[in-house]
């Protein structure tokens, strides 16, 4: 069984470079950098368009050094659902899925592929929702 991650035990090493295109003080970038920390080197991320789509930026120029899909706006579950089955044939159990979309991709225009894939019982992959509200 592996340990459990807490904000102690988080790996020094950083997947988020220096200098990104995060507006000053945004706590996405912070909750961006201590997420990947936590999900680790072995993590392929699904991202819609977002304000994570512009911190990231886009290939060759991208502010993380885990591989990154950019999707439509409502398919973020969906894709990730395929990037598990992919990997799943391919023998690659230890790599993770991460999707990390918004309130608007997650619970509005999202819903429908992220009930899909709890219908399916997805299980092996991270769905991490922010929001910009209070």
């Amino acid at each position: 069984m592996q340990a459990k991650t807490t904000i102690l035990s988080l790996p020094k090493e950083e997947f988020v470079h220096p200098g990104t295109r995060a507006c000053t003080g945004c706590g996405l970038a912070i909750a961006y950098r201590v997420g990947l920390k936590a999900l680790g080197k072995d993590t392929i991320l699904v991202v819609p368009p977002s304000c994570l789509t512009v911190l990231q930026g886009l290939f060759p120029i991208a502010s993380t050094k885990l591989p990154c899909l950019n999707v439509t706006f409502a398919s973020t579950a969906a894709a990730a659902s395929g990037l598990l089955a992919t990997l799943k044939v391919q023998g690659k159990d230890k790599i993770k899925v991460a999707a990390w979309a918004g309130d608007g991709g997650t619970s509005d225009i999202g819903l429908q592929a992220l009930s899909g894939a709890a219908e399916r019982g997805e299980t092996s992959s991270t769905y991490a929702t922010t929001t910009k509200g209070t």
